[in-house]
């Protein structure tokens, strides 16, 4: 595991409540669906060799998997049912019933009850905002396939920039070590005042905030809140990189 958690600064704005996390949830699943059954045969840009029907099955199989950990309170990671469509050619019925799957078994669980996760964050509260962001960047990667894309709302990038830097970067979920960058760079939001600057320090994750974040970095990367969020993610992005360019590519191809 890698580096000390901390704390998320815009949670409590983009999810005050379970019901909220679930509508955001269902309504972005729903687009991905949507946009991949459009244009099942649309490459992915941000994942190789993946159509729009592979990123939707692939989406769904998390859904799967976490519906069934949630559901079963599990204290370890086991194999979960059900984890292909029965038919690989058509595969949105089975899409939209994993989505249900996994909608009720985050409504069942409570943000505070005990559920395996590959971070230090076993609980049913962090699994509420990781299929948020999970499903929020996989419907924007099937809407830019199918040539859609619809924006990601502000108070959402920013929570996704945030759970990026507080769990997305520290851990995999092989439980394999992550390797950083060994320059820093440094994030400034555009339409905002925010700054995040990303550093290893012995091979764990430091993250600097606003007033302690610095102005200067070997590599800079300026952006409004979207464009940040898809940079962190290695998507394409109107981000601008100032300085080190290697050095800010490396940093946005360390999220898994």
């Amino acid at each position: 595991m890698h580096g000390d958690p901390q704390p998320p600064r815009h949670t409590a704005a983009v999810l005050p409540d379970l019901p909220t996390a679930l509508t955001l949830i269902r309504r972005e699943g729903q687009a991905l669906s949507a946009a991949a059954e459009a244009a099942p045969d649309a490459p992915v840009r941000a994942c190789p060799g993946w159509t729009n029907q592979d990123l939707a099955v692939h989406t769904t199989s998390v859904h799967r998997r976490v519906a069934h950990w949630c559901a079963n309170r599990l204290a370890k990671p086991e194999r979960w049912p059900d984890h292909e469509p029965a038919d690989p050619d058509e595969p949105w019925g089975w899409c939209r019933a994993g989505l249900e799957l996994v909608l009720a078994a985050l409504a069942d669980i409570g943000p505070d009850e005990a559920v395996w996760s590959w971070t230090d964050r076993k609980n049913g509260g962090f699994y509420h905002r990781r299929m948020l962001h999970e499903t929020i960047v996989h419907r924007w990667d099937a809407q830019d396939a199918s040539g859609t894309p619809s924006s990601i709302p502000t108070d959402l990038a920013l929570d996704g920039i945030d759970e990026l830097c507080d769990v997305g970067l520290r851990y995999r979920g092989d439980g394999s070590p992550v390797e950083y960058p060994e320059r820093d760079v440094l994030m400034e939001r555009t339409d905002g005042t925010d700054r995040w600057r990303l550093r290893a320090v012995d091979g764990t994750l430091q993250v600097a905030r606003n007033g302690d974040a610095g102005t200067t970095a070997e590599a800079t990367v300026q952006g409004d809140a979207e464009d940040l969020v898809l940079w962190l993610w290695g998507r394409r992005s109107g981000a601008v990189v100032l300085g080190d360019t290697d050095v800010a590519e490396a940093w946005s191809r360390v999220a898994p």
